[in-house]
């Protein structure tokens, strides 16, 4: 209401004298109502104005200033005081607020970054598909080669799939491990030559080379994929405050963007691609990733497609590495077990998996980097899903590093692309976290876990007006 009275105030202060000179006021009440509102001194007498209201002709448009500030009054519940009252304040509420020029940056509190137009047609579904569909074209063809494949075919399979999950976590340090699992690797795939099972040759294949093996036209690859994503989203980015981002970004320090929630696939990430320069410039656009489950990057095809995504392993030695090399990054704190707590009979509440997940607090005091909350509207609806319950599941997904969870999207395809409904990111303020190093003590990591949270709520209740499934939930952290 604030931000609108300024502006209104604006308006009828530059347009005050114009509208005169152009016949718009056509009555003593109105120029009396102008005069009271806009602080501008009298140009033209009463008289004259009589005198133009009989030269002019009827039109229903005489009631044009009354109607406009009725329906102002309404719909923003400001009141002002009777005209025989001081015209240097006006009454909002219960406090007075003095009659001034609003200062430019009153105006707008928060920065729209980015604002595309929806376009769900081929080539933005095109470029989704590419992205997101692997996870059903991976799970259609182990399935057919489970079923009606030879037996040793099939036990190559398993086989291979054991091998490419247990994959090392921390590769520069296990040497000897990598070099066994590399070996195995290959060794599968000559096994899969002899058998004739071409598909397995190439999935071995893809989890052999490396990541960046087809260098910049990944990288394009990529920015095309983004670009299109952002219309099929029809992505909204809002900046709380783009000039603390800015100085973090232009004073190369490494942030930790620390995004909600998951939901099936947290495919808002995508966001925060260089590409579409949705972050102030300077270091924090340049080198930016996104953090993903280590099961993700060790799939097949998958992981390449998510490298030329700028995304990389959510593993600690991994997170720790591009932060100290003053790379920021963002990631989902909830994970797997946020979509564990997903129930759609559920409409009034939004669960967060928060109040244990302290492991990124702690590696911000060790190095001293700022923690930004992240809000994503617009994921809650965009997968309908089934997810399974119970103690054993939960280990199970801790051990794969994923949950079997099956949704479907788009056209009701199982494990498809998302339904093309609007996104919109938003950034909060950073959170200043001080540098420690290894003095870190209990406290301070439930400090500062407790601002996240806190800000993190704030930023919900701000913004979720007008959002449609969140406007009337309440979020529930856990």
């Amino acid at each position: 209401n604030l931000v609108s009275h300024h502006s209104f105030l604006s308006f009828c202060y530059h347009t005050s004298k114009d509208m005169i000179d152009k016949n718009k006021i056509t009555s003593e009440e109105d120029y009396l109502l102008l005069h009271e509102i806009s602080g501008t001194s009298p140009s033209t007498t009463f008289t004259t104005l009589k005198k133009r209201k009989k030269e002019r002709r009827p039109s229903h448009r005489r009631s044009w200033w009354k109607r406009t500030f009725s329906r102002f009054k309404s719909e923003t519940k400001i009141t002002y005081k009777p005209y025989d009252i001081d015209l240097s304040t006006t009454s909002i509420g219960q406090r007075l607020m003095p009659l001034q020029e609003p200062e430019e940056s009153a105006l707008l509190e928060w920065v729209v970054k980015t604002t595309a137009e929806h376009d769900s047609s081929l080539i933005p579904t095109l470029a989704i598909s590419l992205w997101l569909a692997p996870y059903g074209f991976l799970a259609f063809v182990f399935l057919e080669c489970l079923v009606f494949s030879t037996e040793g075919r099939r036990f190559l399979l398993v086989v291979f799939v054991t091998i490419a999950l247990a994959q090392p976590r921390d590769r520069s340090k296990q040497v000897w491990s990598m070099a066994f699992w590399y070996l195995s690797i290959f060794t599968i795939a000559l096994m899969a030559l002899y058998l004739q099972a071409i598909f397995i040759f190439l999935m071995a294949l893809s989890v052999a080379l490396p990541l960046d093996i087809i260098g910049k036209y990944g990288d394009q690859v990529g920015n095309w994929i983004a670009d299109k994503s952002k219309n099929y989203f029809a992505l909204e980015t809002i900046l709380e405050d783009e000039d603390a981002l800015s100085k973090l970004s232009q004073n190369g320090v490494g942030t930790i963007f620390a995004m909600e929630p998951h939901d099936i696939l947290s495919f808002g990430c995508f966001a925060f691609h260089p590409f579409l320069k949705m972050l102030p410039p300077g270091n924090m656009r340049d080198s930016f990733k996104c953090l993903v489950s280590s099961a993700i990057m060790n799939t097949p095809i998958l992981r390449h497609i998510m490298w030329w995504m700028c995304c990389d392993s959510v593993e600690k030695s991994v997170f720790r590495g591009h932060l100290q090399q003053k790379t920021s990054i963002v990631f989902v704190p909830g994970g797997m077990q946020e979509v564990t707590l997903m129930d759609p009979s559920k409409t009034e509440e939004l669960v967060l998996y928060l109040r244990h997940r302290k492991g990124f607090i702690k590696i911000a005091l060790e190095l001293g980097t700022p923690i930004v909350p992240v809000f994503t509207f617009g994921l809650d609806g965009s997968y309908a899903y089934h997810v399974p319950r119970g103690e054993m599941i939960l280990r199970l997904s801790r051990t794969m590093g994923f949950l079997p969870v099956f949704f479907w999207g788009r056209w009701g395809v199982p494990l498809g692309i998302p339904r093309p409904q609007q996104i919109t990111v938003v950034v909060g303020k950073p959170i200043e976290v001080p540098y420690l190093g290894d003095n870190i003590s209990r406290e301070d990591v439930d400090k500062y876990h407790s601002i996240y949270i806190e800000k993190l709520e704030a930023l919900f209740e701000q913004h979720k007006a007008g959002k449609e499934l969140y406007c009337d939930r309440k979020l529930k952290i856990l």
